[in-house]
């Protein structure tokens, strides 16, 4: 109904057909029109890579980031021999791909990795700084300047200008590197008080089928993990249930037993991680073994969202799990995931401070392998315009062509090849998709990504609770 529409509006404007004929070089995009119900594990499961676990635990919106982190020594101190207990403070800070580099060259990369890049480049950008302004501060310029690779051996005194010259344009790349650095350390703690590398690599196991020849396996692990009172958030526990129900390994009774046992789980033990980003302990107004009033209204919220899908399962308008992923070797290169990990353990070795160090024992499972996602594979199949796929399923509209476009004759003609694709979702999209689409983007294509709106995995999972 959607495309049809679309097709129609764009077949009777008055100018945009009439346009794109005078330029017949134009290579015109394909636009994906598809819906959210083909996969809803995507926009639910926890993510591995940067900008999408900013969006995953932090307060992130219209590229602001916020999150709580521990007031400094000295106001700590002084509230405590005040007999009080200092609030947390609010960090607000801005980040906009479009005009920071490391933001834009990290924001789909793996968070180990994104973590290592930072460190590296905040390591080399300080001592820039310092052979910069140790070649200004008189004493030893010489030596400083060759040191420093800015000047020839006669000491030039426009190398040295020059070098001045850049120390604005370094130190607001450093500034922006910092960000980042404060930003990685509060997603860091978030995941490595709620263990969120478990939940994902259980999750994508669950979403690309490695448990469907073993539905016991998988019910005993998803039930370990979402009854373990050490381990995530409420809402992290209720993502995996749903990841569950959403996946072929469970049937409805397997469904409801491991959904009730978590319910039991949390009312009973409660759970050690607070449901709000910043608190990675008990959650506010909580004492051990009970839930505060919000994370028993998250609770069932998320009990809301599994029995709307367990609905869905009984009218088989769940897709085949098998559709859903597929995995290919990361980056489409031959080195495994081991391979992988057992690099950046090495690295860490070497560099073994800091976030990198502590990344070295939380974020292990969130390097290797890469997982195509359902709206990937589908623009995919289009764009490379292979048989016995969407590309002959889908509805192919053409506003230059009246009425609906016969496949099969399409089929026989040559068709240009795609050099620009369109990727647009009716429903909640997510980070996590729109980094994953860019697996089929290249140097000959371009690959967009639009959606209704963005949500985040918790709005997602409040919008599916309404629907039941």
């Amino acid at each position: 109904m959607v495309a049809r529409k679309l097709n129609r509006l764009v077949a009777e404007h008055p100018t945009l057909i009439r346009s794109k004929e005078r330029h017949q070089t134009h290579h015109r995009p394909v636009l994906v029109i598809m819906d959210r119900n083909m996969d809803l594990i995507t926009p639910i499961q926890h993510a591995s890579t940067y900008q999408a676990l900013i969006d995953d635990v932090l307060d992130h919106k219209a590229n602001r980031v916020e999150f709580n982190v521990k007031p400094d020594a000295v106001t700590e101190e002084a509230a405590k021999r005040r007999g009080r207990i200092p609030p947390p403070v609010r960090k607000k800070l801005d980040i906009d791909p479009d005009v920071d580099p490391f933001y834009s060259r990290h924001k789909f990369n793996p968070f180990p990795e994104a973590i290592e890049s930072n460190g590296a480049e905040l390591q080399d950008v300080t001592a820039k700084e310092g052979q910069i302004r140790s070649k200004t501060s008189g004493a030893g310029a010489a030596e400083a300047a060759a040191a420093a690779g800015m000047a020839g051996p006669g000491g030039d005194s426009s190398d040295l200008a020059t070098a001045v010259e850049s120390l604005p344009m370094l130190l607001d790349r450093k500034k922006k590197l910092e960000v980042h650095t404060s930003i990685l350390q509060a997603v860091m703690n978030e995941v490595a008080a709620r263990d969120v590398p478990q939940f994902y690599e259980l999750e994508t196991s669950l979403a690309t089928g490695a448990y469907k020849n073993d539905s016991a396996k998988a019910k005993k692990e998803v039930m370990e993990l979402a009854t373990d009172p050490t381990k995530g958030n409420v809402d992290d526990k209720v993502r995996l249930v749903i990841v569950y129900a959403l996946s072929a390994a469970g049937n409805s009774a397997d469904i409801d037993e491991v959904a009730s046992e978590m319910k039991n789980s949390l009312e009973t033990k409660g759970s050690t991680v607070g449901g709000e980003e910043g608190a990675p302990l008990l959650s506010e107004n909580a004492t051990r073994g009970t839930l505060s009033k919000e994370d028993h209204a998250r609770l069932e919220m998320g009990l809301r969202a599994i029995d709307y899908l367990k609905k869905l399962r009984s009218m088989h308008m769940i897709p085949n799990i098998n559709d859903v992923m597929q995995t290919e070797v990361s980056g489409g290169s031959g080195a495994s995931g081991s391979d992988m990990l057992s690099s950046f353990m090495a690295r860490a070795t070497n560099q073994a401070t800091g976030l990198l160090a502590k990344a070295t024992d939380r974020l292990g499972t969130m390097l290797g392998k890469i997982h195509k996602h359902r709206a990937t594979l589908v623009v995919e199949n289009i764009c490379e315009m292979r048989p016995n796929t969407e590309d002959d399923d889908y509805l192919y509209l053409d506003p230059r062509v009246k009425g609906d476009v016969d496949m099969a004759t399409l089929r026989n003609t040559t068709r240009a090849p795609v050099r620009e694709a369109i990727a647009f979702m009716i429903g909640g999209g997510c980070y996590g998709e729109y980094q994953n689409l860019q697996m089929v983007a290249n140097e000959r294509r371009h690959v967009t990504y639009g959606s209704t709106e963005i949500v985040d995995p918790c709005t997602f999972m409040s919008h599916l609770s309404k629907l039941v």
